[in-house]
């Protein structure tokens, strides 16, 4: 099974997780034009320039996929960073 069918299968009930900060559940399920990727991607920088991803939200997807596996660092390390750059996300919509 690929990615994209591991993800759409693996969103397709509604969640809202009690314990969410937001508690806004989301209904629908994933459909694979959610998860799209070009013909000629070919690295991770491909995907981040064809959703247009600011800085922060780049290094979020770049920690993701490499969690735990960059040399010199673990887990923790990526974790943190994801953590870092999501406050400032979140600060940043919240300004708006």
């Amino acid at each position: 099974m690929n990615t994209i069918d591991r993800l759409v299968r693996d969103h397709q009930d509604v969640w809202s997780p009690a314990d969410s900060p937001w508690n806004t559940p989301v209904s629908g399920g994933s459909t694979p034009e959610q998860y799209g990727i070009p013909a000629d991607a070919e690295e991770l920088q491909d995907l981040i320039e064809y959703r247009e991803m600011s800085f922060a939200l780049g290094n979020i997807f770049k920690a993701c996929y490499r969690l735990g596996l960059k040399d010199s660092t673990d887990v923790m390390y990526d974790l943190q960073k994801m953590k870092w750059f999501t406050e400032r996300l979140i600060a940043q919509e919240l300004g708006k």
